[in-house]
């Protein structure tokens, strides 16, 4: 089956804009920390959510194998400190051939995904326990984390006009504070091991859109082809959009 990208050649450029938004879910102590202190594990993680989602949204194109590099001209990101989570909304404009939908969830999946980057240095994030490794031995592992994953991450509002319309984030209201702490592991003397982690994750699809993947109809070709090569790059490349994952070997 091919893959291609849409030929957006003869297209003339218009001004469009997108929002995106999603949640973190988190348990209440981390919470209580952040609201409180604003500060937890690596550091402030809504102050890293940001830049990290406004510098993913830029950068976008070279992650997902189909997108256009377009000329991004305004992105502006806010994370909300709620009992149970972290909420975040990213915007994003430009004026181009093609959308920004993508670019804008790319930026704000990536900012949500720092965000559990910087909490999960926080000891109560995790609970050990013994397991069986691919190797067959026992190890320790994490287990099952306090942070329970990202939920609703989806586009909101898009637009595509002529003119500049000018959407907003007026009514997200952004509550994070704390100190600007950015800070790593340092793993500068850990002892090399063996890892394994795993992950899984759910798009709601509409009934037809699902029945053209099976018939091998979308427009850009493979779709299950060009997500399997994706996920193992974007893999491979996870210390280049999280500021403070450390490269791996």
């Amino acid at each position: 089956m091919s893959v291609r990208m849409i030929d957006i050649t003869s297209k003339e450029p218009v001004y469009r804009e997108a929002i995106a938004t999603g949640f973190l879910r988190v348990d209440e102590d981390t919470m209580n920390e952040l609201m409180k202190t604003g500060v937890s594990g690596l550091g402030n993680a809504a102050a890293i959510a940001k830049v990290a989602a406004i510098n993913a949204t830029k950068t976008a194109w070279k992650y997902v194998p189909l997108l256009h590099p377009v000329p991004i001209t305004y992105i502006e990101a806010r994370v909300r400190y709620e009992k149970d989570g972290i909420r975040m909304a990213v915007l994003a404009r430009t004026k181009a051939q093609t959308g920004i939908e993508m670019d804008t969830l790319f930026g704000l999946f990536t900012g949500l995904l720092a965000a559990w980057n910087t909490i999960k240095g926080c000891s109560r994030t995790c609970t050990p326990e013994w397991v069986t490794n691919f190797m067959g031995k026992q190890v320790q592992t994490c287990g099952f984390s306090r942070v329970d994953g990202m939920f609703d991450i989806k586009v909101v509002s898009k637009v595509k006009s002529e003119d500049r319309v000018g959407l907003s984030l007026g009514d997200f209201e952004d509550n994070a504070g704390g100190a600007p702490v950015v800070t790593m592991f340092d793993v500068t003397t850990e002892p090399t091991y063996y890892g394994e982690a795993s992950a899984k994750g759910f798009i709601k699809l509409r009934e037809d859109t699902i029945e053209l993947i099976r018939q091998g109809r979308v427009e850009k070709g493979d779709v299950v082809t060009v997500a399997k090569a994706a996920s193992i790059m974007a893999t491979k490349k996870t210390w280049e959009v999280l500021p403070s994952c450390t490269l791996t070997t």
